[in-house]
């Protein structure tokens, strides 16, 4: 199978190779090692981007079409045929287009290119939910919903057409009265040298409260500051730790994070640790860690919560999205927006012994059953029913 895949987040194409995330970078060797032909339609990144596009790509059967630069949302919501002209050429040579969504653009390729290949789509998040969750001005807020519900409705009308394959409950039951050809699959970056069994956590005079992502409002990040003030009242001995990057060049939240921490007198126990590559770096990060926390205002289904639980880790995340269905008994699950149940996680966690070592259990079998490769392969059969 000759695969055509696109996704918005840029690639670096350097002397060297072809760079893209590191979270990115597995999901795709991963990908191209179970067909002929792995082709990639993706925007190339500035100079910014590229400082996160830490991953090589090692497999020999990639072959990458750039759809230039990213422009903003809006430009790409109202006039896509600007980047999509750039391949129309190529699209053709694909058994199957596999096109990531939402992204301002995913709708616009089943117009332009229905008549060229054979398209699926893989639908990883609600640009609707997103937009009702924002925590913007109103003025930023509202132009903001009005092209989300926009693309919304045109992906859609697409899911009636096409095959597609979601990563939540949520997502399948949205679109399961509409769609033609509807599965429901996991996303995962888990390998052998991801997997870390711990039987306990919170043994040591210092406790690691970890959140990794992207450092961004709608992670649920002020909340969790603001939690772990009021935890640090009486417990000295907690530090929290916070690993990823800021994609707001704009307003960095992490600055705004750091201010916080600051009049909150906790500064010197809130630690920023940038950006870490999956992988030993990353796995690093969860392995000094006793809880796993990701408190986020939407989601599709995160990675980070397999990652957590592969490295050992007791997990407290929000019931948002397909988090619920997927983790059932193996993580706390708390409310949205809620600093105070934070801060009642977290101490049941440290207090609770028993409770602490059946999350950590049940969250490693759930990892287990949620690897890479078992995912690609599922993925790969569903695709493989489109030629």
């Amino acid at each position: 199978m000759r695969l055509g895949f696109y996704y918005h987040i840029p690639l670096n194409s350097s002397p060297d190779g072809l760079n893209v995330p590191s979270y990115l970078g597995v999901f795709l060797d991963a990908l191209a090692s179970e067909v002929e032909k792995l082709l990639l339609f993706m925007h190339e990144a500035n100079d910014i981007e590229a400082n996160h596009c830490d991953y090589l790509l090692k497999s020999s059967n990639i072959d990458y079409f750039t759809l230039g630069f990213k422009t903003p949302a809006w430009d790409r919501f109202l006039w896509p045929g600007k980047a999509l002209r750039k391949i129309r050429a190529k699209v053709s040579e694909c058994d199957v287009l596999l096109v990531r969504a939402p992204s301002p653009l995913a709708p616009a390729f089943f117009k332009k290119f229905k008549k060229e290949t054979k398209l699926a789509y893989l639908i990883v998040g609600d640009y609707a939910e997103v937009a009702q969750n924002l925590n913007q001005p109103w003025w930023r807020k509202l132009p903001i919903s009005i092209l989300s519900k926009y693309n919304d409705r045109q992906l859609t009308a697409v899911v009636r057409q096409s095959k597609t394959l979601v990563n939540s409950q949520k997502l399948f039951d949205k679109y399961n009265t509409v769609a033609v050809d509807l599965h429901l699959v996991r996303t995962t970056t888990l390998s052998e040298g991801d997997f870390y069994f711990r039987e306990d956590t919170c043994q040591n005079d210092e406790i690691n409260i970890l959140y990794t992502g992207r450092i961004s409002f709608a992670k649920g990040l002020r909340e969790l500051v603001e939690a772990f003030a009021i935890i640090n009242r009486k417990r000295d001995n907690v530090i929290l730790n916070f690993v990823g990057w800021d994609y707001d060049l704009s307003k960095p939240v992490e600055k705004y994070l750091k201010s916080l921490a600051n009049n909150l007198g906790i500064a010197e126990k809130v630690i920023f640790h940038g950006f870490k590559s999956v992988g030993p770096e990353l796995n690093a990060m969860y392995r000094m860690a006793d809880i796993y926390v990701i408190p986020s205002y939407h989601e599709g289904f995160p990675r980070t919560i397999w990652e957590a639980m592969a490295n050992g880790l007791p997990v407290i995340a929000t019931k948002v999205g397909s988090i619920p269905n997927f983790v059932k008994e193996g993580a706390l699950l708390i409310g949205p927006h809620q600093s105070m149940e934070i801060v009642k996680g977290i101490n049941r966690i440290i207090d609770d012994s028993l409770f602490r070592k059946s999350l950590i259990k049940e969250g490693y079998q759930l990892a287990n059953e949620n690897t890479l490769k078992m995912r690609i392969k599922e993925i790969k059969n569903v695709l493989t029913k489109s030629i």
